[in-house]
């Protein structure tokens, strides 16, 4: 992690000397995400999959390079996860599946005008925590058992994000985007993987 982080203020000391102008802000986000199995029981759990809502915030930068392209790298605390639900009969079964991630996105942004940008870019989480929660409903009666699992995932998650974001001449902004995870999250699995995928909808401002 503190070589990631270290990697990351190069690259930020680098962009700041390169760049016609730059913008340092805070940004605040509520995502939905879920995570899809694929290869050995794959459909078992994407059948019980239902998704789950978080909540990240942090630093952002924009570094405009010129009139339309701009690098804008973060810094979040973000959660994410999943929530598997069952119903048969007098029996409810869920399982919250919940996570923290470092993560830092880098994005690149083609602005459309003044205000309007399409971005994409990679992104790289750490793994902060893990937790799974199981609640078992029996004729109305609930058993609730929650465990650390953080073992069970792997260290780091890579994806890719796409989306869009307006920013307004006062230095607020809004944006949108849609993250696909590439990296398998299970440590143990040999014949399959569990990816996260996730639609995010962000609140900022810049203060210069």
């Amino acid at each position: 992690m503190k070589k990631t982080l270290l990697i990351t203020a190069l690259f930020l000391g680098m962009m700041s000397l390169k760049a016609q102008e730059a913008h340092f802000g805070i940004r605040a986000a509520g995502s939905f995400t879920k995570y899809k199995a694929s290869g050995n029981g794959a459909s078992g759990y994407n059948d019980f999959s239902k998704g789950k809502m978080n909540f990240e915030i942090g630093a952002v930068g924009e570094f405009l390079l010129n009139d339309q392209f701009a690098i804008a790298p973060e810094l979040n605390y973000a959660g994410s996860g999943d929530k598997l639900e069952l119903i048969d009969g007098d029996l409810k079964d869920v399982k919250i599946l919940s996570t923290a991630y470092i993560q830092i996105p880098v994005m690149v942004k083609y602005y459309l005008n003044d205000n309007l940008s399409l971005n994409f870019g990679p992104q790289i989480g750490m793994l902060m925590s893990a937790q799974g929660t199981s609640k078992i409903t029996i004729d109305g009666d609930t058993e609730t058992v929650t465990e650390n699992i953080k073992n069970e995932y792997n260290s780091n998650e890579f994806g890719f994000n796409l989306g869009g974001s307006f920013k307004m001449d006062n230095g607020l902004f809004i944006d949108v985007r849609y993250f696909m995870g590439m990296s398998n999250l299970d440590k143990y699995s040999h014949d399959s993987s569990l990816k996260s995928s996730g639609i995010k909808f962000g609140v900022g401002y810049y203060f210069n």
